[in-house]
């Protein structure tokens, strides 16, 4: 498990490569570059602050893990009495009350299932537990037991009483997880709080969610390493140039595992119930928001390359990068010029 870890974090950390790059020839003496990393919603968790004090960057740190904290008892499907769990335990039988935090995130979890025609869906839960990708008991489960599990994704099945926060799953064989929306909406808590102690310069990685905050203190944007997605590869393959926007990524190289030569990876299809096949390798989303970015990019991935373009196309201030197993690369026109290939190998496809 720990070598596990490990990866993830290394993985994590291959984004904010870049960052250290720009940070250590831009920092301002009126600034202190205060950063800290902790575990917490299942992955590495860093977070940069220009502060006028070392003081002050330890206090608004520390404020933002106290605010993840409280994101993650809530809506982890890991604790045993957060909201998420005590819904999942009543499913077939009552009503739960939940956090407003919770009720609006399970709101927008329905939202978006019905806009990406059921290619991101928070009501997956069970077959996330019966692969168990990057956990303890990952496995290539039997067709049958995949099978079985395929009417009980109906976000349908899942009622909200607004006047009460109430939430209800009728299906007794639905389990909820969270895990694809509430690391991005942690991500916009933390800038949240960071802006609310009077940050403006500032950067939030977790685990690849990333949100930078104003532009570098020098006057210039910052610069944000997009990954190689490709297993046993470490380095960018591209760059943004950007401020005050989220750059999130997934791709089938973050969490997998092999079995019989086969590779396995964490990005479900709810339409198959198997790790997405597609000519894939990562989807980069940009947006105002990293909860957004949180889902589009899972959304996208699975829709495959030209549905996805299609798909972020037609949406209103998101735009996209969408790596192929062939280093093809796809980019939405309000981002190309703001993105600059960094590997000969890979090629932007006009």
């Amino acid at each position: 498990m720990k070598n596990r870890n490990l990866k993830k974090f290394l993985l994590a950390g291959i984004v904010f490569i870049s960052f250290m790059l720009f940070i250590g020839c831009s920092e301002k003496e009126d600034y202190q570059l205060i950063q800290e990393s902790r575990f917490a919603l299942g992955t590495y968790n860093q977070v940069t602050v220009y502060a006028s004090s070392e003081e002050q960057g330890q206090k608004v740190i520390e404020a933002v893990f106290v605010r993840v904290d409280e994101i993650e008892r809530l809506m982890s499907s890991n604790i045993e009495d957060s909201d998420i769990s005590r819904l999942n335990a009543q499913a077939g039988e009552s009503a739960v009350t939940v956090n407003v935090e919770t009720f609006h995130m399970l709101q927008l979890g329905k939202e978006y299932q019905e806009l990406t025609d059921g290619t991101f869906n928070i009501g997956i839960g069970a077959l996330i537990n019966l692969w168990d990708i990057g956990g303890d008991n990952q496995r290539v489960p039997e067709k049958t037991e995949i099978e079985a599990l395929l009417n009980h994704f109906d976000l349908d099945q899942l009622t909200l009483n607004e006047e009460n926060y109430e939430a209800k799953i009728k299906d007794p064989k639905m389990i909820l997880d969270l895990g694809g929306i509430a690391k991005g909406y942690a991500v916009d808590e933390a800038i949240r709080v960071i802006e609310e102690h009077g940050i403006e310069h500032g950067i939030v990685d977790f685990g690849g969610d990333v949100y930078v905050l104003g532009g570098n203190p020098d006057g210039n944007e910052w610069r944000i390493g997009i990954s190689k997605p490709i297993i046993g590869e470490s380095g960018v393959m591209g760059r943004l140039f950007s401020s005050d926007m989220s750059v999130v990524s997934s791709g089938d190289y973050e969490r997998y595992f092999t079995e019989e030569g086969q590779l396995y990876h964490h990005i479900l299809n709810p339409s198959t119930g198997y790790p997405t096949d597609n000519q894939l390798s990562s989807v980069t989303v940009i947006s105002d928001t990293a909860l957004e970015g949180d889902i589009l990019s899972t959304a996208i991935f699975v829709m495959g390359l030209e549905d996805g373009l299609s798909f972020v196309n037609d949406l209103d201030d998101i735009e996209a990068i969408l790596i192929t197993e062939n280093k093809e690369v796809y980019v939405t026109p309000g981002v190309l010029d703001l993105f600059e290939i960094m590997d000969e190998e890979y090629f932007i496809v006009e």
